[in-house]
């Protein structure tokens, strides 16, 4: 018994005392937003989305921004359309990304889009229930893409760009009358949003320390 106690310890000493994994730092993110004095941020553009999505989408990407590299300076510029009315231009080519940096004084800026797919509805009656009362379970599918871009103001040249998008599906329970149900709206923009946290998630990727 004693013998047995004595080979557990020493057993546990020796595993206590092994060589430790030390893990390798972090390499750098691939663009340090820190290293800019500012950084400007046009609000991201929509295709097919209601009910200012356009402006969540902005506040996300900004929020995952300022909590990746903390310190990084981020001004809100506006609009596309305000910013290129500003500067006079009619689109963001390399001209006006300079115009833009001369008129607000940054030395570069994001621009992003975020497009929402048209929504595919599907239900499917379910029996059983009662004579007057039919349960239909509707299903809306659609996907959200989102992409943003950092430009340099001094060249007008692209520094980082990237997308990324992702399908949901959601489904919702009506009880009435009829054989086909229309699906619950409030669901279907909680949903947006969601899917909106998660991709403005993904497209900082860039920015985080490896």
């Amino acid at each position: 018994m004693f013998k047995n106690s004595l080979l557990v310890f020493i057993l546990f000493i020796f595993i206590s005392c092994g060589s430790k994994v030390v893990a390798p730092p972090l390499a750098s993110p691939e663009i340090d937003l820190q290293s800019y004095e500012s950084i400007g941020l046009i609000s991201f553009s929509t295709q097919n989305a209601e009910d200012k999505l356009d402006e969540f989408a902005t506040k996300c990407f900004l929020q995952e921004i300022a909590q990746i590299q903390k310190g990084a300076k981020v001004i809100e510029l506006g609009t596309l359309e305000e910013v290129l009315g500003q500067v006079n231009k009619r689109t963001l080519n390399q001209e006006a990304v300079k115009a833009v940096g001369e008129h607000f004084g940054v030395p570069s800026f994001f621009c992003g889009k975020i497009n929402v797919s048209d929504v595919k509805y599907s239900s499917k009656k379910i029996q059983g229930v009662t004579a007057y009362l039919t349960r239909v379970n509707v299903r809306a599918t659609f996907s959200i893409y989102m992409k943003a871009e950092l430009f340099s103001t001094d060249t007008g040249e692209s520094l980082w760009t990237d997308s990324v998008s992702k399908e949901k599906t959601v489904s919702h329970l009506m009880v009435g009358k009829q054989e086909t149900g229309s699906f619950d709206s409030k669901v279907q923009k909680e949903a947006y949003k969601e899917l909106t946290e998660f991709l403005a998630n993904e497209l900082a990727r860039g920015f985080r320390s490896r």
